[in-house]
């Protein structure tokens, strides 16, 4: 048992179990062929790269510093505005929307809500088209589209009729979704083609910033802005700079799709062993030194063949039913239920929450207005904020455990990082309620501090639930990620449909107490997750080898 996680029963190495740290204390035995691994450099070359990088120059791990950022800075700005966006415009204006277009409230929620039903529907399709043409064509295709969208939104508000401003409005939302799919359900496993296991942390968070919480800081531009400019010309803006983000996606963001070797080690010479440094190989180019290790006569292609819409290569070869039925097979995984749990289902809490907010603080005793409904969500955008800090944290609890584990790293090291969360969660939801039973005008402050707390606590668990899934199921990942996308975008739509009514009838602090007891519940699934995470993983690996392939 290593640091309380229960052995399996096999000789075999579980998927995910890697020699992260390159010690003597490690593994004596090996440490002359660990050596010969290809390491990180400078202050973190006791790292051993994960995934060990191919002899292939076209490899994304192997690609230039400036492509890689350049690609993550495109997919973070995409997410922000084509996912994190669209959604929250009109969370603020909830009220005075529905007073605009002559339209009850949950008719105002529904225009969020069956945006989100389209994102989760089309989610599967995304799935197995990322799966055999790659991840470029997905992007650009959803970028596209999300222009679309905005502009008929536009179009919506120029109609002559309340009813038919409302229906083009409608449409325009669900065209969206479909620019939002790609984003919120690829991002995440592209970051793992891109880069190595001790790089991914950081970023996985930033983009759980931007899918998660950083609608607050859209909610609060978007309150000011419906007031002083309207809706119409919320879109209005929103149009050229989704523009720019789709012609950063066609020149900036290369197909990161690549079929890699896992378990290959690559071949050291005897000059590169003489080359040694201490206990690591020194490695040049951000952490790779090709002049030794990248004996491969495949050409480089040049930035402009990285600009063809689709690379030409197909990734699989299966036929698209069964990759649609692989996609739900994986709900027999007891991780991807456990993921739905930590973050799946706690997002579409802290959105469903959005859903009533301008019901809950525009009537008195609070009678906030239009603006001041958009910065309630200060709170929730300095929770999410502060969340980044839960990727620098589950690297370190990685880094810490496995010095800890002889150098062995285990997925399971990301799960720990969940304590914070959970402890947070519970300050956020009980106190919110509490506040919101005694509503007084001086407690918006209050409110919106425990929304924030919330944001906060769903950013630690979705980078501690991502982060696992990737280092353990990183063959998988998009499957998982999409199933996640699905489940998660299905629940924001079920909240539209009654959360409104939900909390005028039983009371808002009631609301939060029963969102904070199945949230507090849910998270004590982490300590099997933990225990019992790597004989899952060998049961996962055993069945899917034996069957996913072959019989679907």
């Amino acid at each position: 048992m290593a640091l309380g996680i229960i052995e399996p029963k096999t000789n075999q190495r579980p998927p995910g179990t890697e020699l992260l740290f390159d010690t003597a204390v490690a593994d004596p035995e090996h440490h002359h062929e660990h050596s010969r691994l290809q390491h990180s450099e400078g202050k973190k070359g006791d790292i051993i790269l994960v995934p060990q990088p191919s002899n292939d120059p076209n490899d994304p791990l192997l690609w230039p510093r400036w492509k890689r950022e350049a690609s993550f800075a495109f997919l973070f700005f995409n997410c922000i505005i084509f996912a994190a966006c669209p959604g929250p415009m009109i969370a603020p204006a909830t009220v005075a929307l529905a007073v605009e277009l002559d339209v009850p409230i949950k008719k105002v929620a529904q225009l969020s809500g069956y945006q989100l039903l389209i994102v989760g529907a089309l989610g599967p399709f995304v799935s197995i088209f990322a799966q055999k043409y790659g991840k470029r064509p997905q992007f650009l295709f959803a970028s596209i589209f999300g222009v679309i969208g905005t502009g008929i939104c536009i179009a919506g508000f120029d109609q002559k009729n309340l009813a038919k401003s409302y229906n083009v409005l409608l449409t325009g939302r669900m065209i969206q979704g479909i620019g939002t799919t790609a984003y919120e359900s690829l991002s995440v496993a592209a970051i793992g083609d891109m880069f190595f296991l001790h790089q991914r942390g950081l970023r996985t968070a930033l983009l759980v910033l931007t899918l998660a919480c950083l609608s607050s800081f859209v909610a609060i531009i978007a309150g000011t802005g419906f007031q002083n400019l309207g809706a119409r010309n919320l879109f209005v803006i929103l149009l050229p700079i989704q523009i720019f983000g789709t012609l950063g996606t066609f020149f900036f963001l290369p197909e990161s799709q690549f079929v890699r070797n896992e378990t290959s080690m690559p071949a050291a010479s005897s000059e590169e062993i003489e080359a040694k440094n201490g206990d690591h190989t020194v490695a040049k180019q951000d952490s790779i030194d090709r002049t030794t290790t990248n004996t491969s006569t495949i050409p480089k292609r040049s930035f402009v063949q990285d600009l063809r819409p689709y690379s030409g290569v197909i990734y699989n070869s299966d036929g698209t039913f069964k990759l649609l039925g692989e996609i739900f097979v994986h709900l027999l995984n007891p991780a991807v239920i456990w993921i739905q749990i930590v973050s799946a289902v706690l997002v579409s809490f802290f959105v469903g929450t959005a859903y009533t907010l301008a019901q809950i603080f525009t009537p008195p005793p609070y009678s906030l207005n239009v603006a001041q409904n958009g910065f309630f969500f200060t709170g929730a955008l300095v929770g999410g904020i502060l969340g980044i800090s839960a990727g620098p944290i589950c690297d370190f609890t990685a880094r810490f455990l496995s010095r800890r584990n002889k150098g062995i790293y285990e997925p399971e090291f990301r799960i720990p990082v969940c304590l914070l969360a959970v402890v947070v969660f519970a300050i956020g939801w009980f106190t919110f309620g509490w506040a919101l039973d005694h509503p007084a005008k001086g407690r918006v402050v209050l409110c919106s501090f425990c929304y924030g707390a919330i944001c906060f606590g769903t950013s630690v668990a979705s980078t501690s639930g991502g982060l696992y899934i990737l280092d353990s199921f990183k063959s998988y990942s998009t499957e998982i990620f999409i199933l996640q996308m699905m489940i998660k975008n299905f629940l924001f739509y079920a909240f539209s449909t009654f959360i409104n009514e939900f909390a005028a009838k039983e009371g808002p602090g009631h609301m939060c107490r029963v969102f904070g007891i199945v949230t507090v519940c849910g998270f004590v699934s982490c300590i099997p997750m933990y225990m019992f995470g790597k004989v899952n993983r060998v049961w996962v690996h055993k069945l899917w080898s034996k069957y996913l392939h072959t019989k679907l």
